[in-house]
């Protein structure tokens, strides 16, 4: 290869990953995955720190492009980026769907927490102010992590995704070559896909028995996020994660508050309270848009790419003022 072109697209590299960092070492890694991190400067003490999960066919490149990293060097909080493999997952999808991946101490969630635990101990972050949000399958183990690790995170948000634990296929012994173990994998997480209906009792329950069982504190807060087209992952996920979390945080399932919302679009938001007025769990539904992310390139929002689509608002931007991230405390 020509020198010169080698160096070009070095160049090329380090400014489209300028100020992010790979992180080697960040524990056992049991999940076998990536770990990069954006950190702002001038960071003060004790601030947030938000992990943020990509989708299938994507990375960690390609996901910065939401818009976190802005809002970052604004509003000042760290960011992870964890990253998956090919060699775990050929569509590198985080394996939401499998009970190794998604239990409390394995996997690939467990990779997530340690990389959480190396920020901690690098950096002034408030434990109290941990968040994680995700697209699709990253939606899918943002929710399995609220649900395993709710003493982690105070909130969550989940673009295109669904109720947590929703699949757990099981590995057996008897399996050699994972022939069934793949197949009944990709089959459990299809369901999921196009949509279970359960009751919001039946779906919490699934919380608190596979979850963390012996969680007995105040449950992440959630911003549900949905295309009213979407024809990857059904939109009747958005309501079987309201009945899931409305349940955890033990309120009805009737909307506190609804409206409309976008500069140019009507997306619904609803918001649903506790009963001293608490926003814990909000969502939003976003006309005519499929499988993907809301950005808003207009307002300086976000860069357009597969699956992160322009839409006229900006879920990040929404998201990071549920969880309150412009203000210096919760």
């Amino acid at each position: 290869m020509n020198i010169k072109l080698l160096l070009l697209i070095v160049l090329i590299l380090n400014l489209t990953y300028a100020n992010a960092e790979s992180v080697k070492d960040f524990g056992s890694n049991p999940g076998n995955v990536n770990m990069y991190t954006y950190v702002p400067e001038n960071m003060p003490a004790n601030a947030p720190l938000v992990v943020s999960l990509h989708g299938c066919f994507q990375d960690a490149e390609t996901y910065n492009k939401v818009g976190w990293k802005t809002l970052a060097d604004t509003w000042k909080f760290y960011l992870i980026f964890p990253e998956q493999k090919r060699s775990n997952n050929l569509y590198k999808c985080w394996n939401w769907f499998q009970a190794e991946n998604i239990k409390r101490g394995q996997g690939e969630s467990k990779s997530i927490v340690q990389m959480i635990e190396k920020m901690i101990a690098d950096y002034s972050i408030d434990n109290s102010r941990i968040y994680v949000e995700g697209l699709s399958a990253g939606a899918y183990m943002t929710s399995a992590l609220l649900a395993s690790y709710p003493d982690v995170f105070a909130g969550g948000a989940t673009n295109a995704g669904g109720p947590a634990l929703c699949a757990k296929t099981e590995k057996h012994f008897w399996d050699i070559f994972s022939w069934w173990y793949l197949k009944q994998s990709f089959s459990d997480a299809k369901a999921c896909m196009n949509g279970i209906d359960k009751s919001p009792e039946e779906w919490g329950e699934l919380v608190h028995n596979e979850g963390y069982e012996d969680f007995n504190g105040p449950w992440p807060t959630i911003s549900i996020w949905h295309g009213a087209a979407d024809e990857t992952v059904d939109k009747i996920n958005q309501q079987e994660l309201i009945d899931q979390w409305t349940y955890l945080h033990g309120i009805d399932q009737i909307a506190d508050k609804k409206g409309k919302s976008g500069k140019t679009i009507n997306v619904i938001h609803e918001e649903f309270h506790d009963n001293n007025g608490k926003l814990l769990i909000e969502t939003y539904l976003v006309p005519e848009m499929s499988h993907g992310i809301a950005v808003d390139t207009n307002a300086g929002c976000g860069e357009t790419d597969k699956y992160i689509l322009d839409a006229g608002i900006c879920a990040v931007r929404q998201i990071g003022l549920f969880w309150k991230l412009n203000t210096a405390q919760q």
